[in-house]
């Protein structure tokens, strides 16, 4: 009579599968790490192969001169990025609430309070400003009066935004929206 196995038989065969896929994973990546012949892949061949040692040296020059170039412009793209305040002088031009007269603080000049009468004045304080501001770009912000006075007036706005043209700026206006 035939008699039932004293113990299972999955027990025996799940840790033989389980080997057997081993050795299976393991013959499928023997070409990937054999020294012996070209490499499965053609693209992972040596590419200096066969090359003159001046030829290498050569090549190894042009990508030291590559690797210099790409960290120089790694560096002006992260000073790029860097924050807008570090890269701009803003320099503060007020409009005067009693006859809209434009004018600037210089606390170098032993008047402090200068006045901006004409596009040459306006033109000097670019020039200044540019020289002071040590390759920074700047901004010129030309703040309103605080207090509602009826200055400047349209003409006076159009003469300050001609003499401004060349320049980054802007207007500060707490009353309502500047018109262009």
């Amino acid at each position: 009579m035939i008699e039932a196995p004293s113990r299972s038989v999955t027990r025996f065969f799940v840790p033989l599968i389980d080997v057997l896929i081993l050795l299976f994973c393991i013959f499928l990546l023997m070409p990937f790490v054999s020294k012996d012949g070209p490499p499965a892949d053609p693209s992972l061949a040596d590419p200096t192969q066969g090359m003159a040692r001046e030829e290498l040296q050569q090549r190894l020059a042009e990508a030291e001169l590559e690797t210099a170039s790409l960290k120089a412009e790694v560096e002006r793209l992260k000073k790029a990025a860097a924050n807008p305040a570090d890269r701009m002088n803003v320099r503060v031009v007020e409009i005067d609430a009693t006859d809209g007269r434009l004018f600037h603080f210089d606390a170098d000049s032993p008047e402090p309070r200068q006045e901006l009468r004409d596009q040459a004045d306006a033109q000097r304080l670019i020039d200044q400003q540019r020289r002071l501001a040590l390759g920074k770009d700047v901004f010129f912000l030309i703040l309103y009066p605080r207090k509602r006075s009826g200055f400047p007036e349209q003409p006076q706005i159009e003469a300050y935004r001609r003499w401004f043209a060349d320049v980054p700026h802007g207007f500060d206006n707490p009353w309502g929206v500047v018109k262009p």
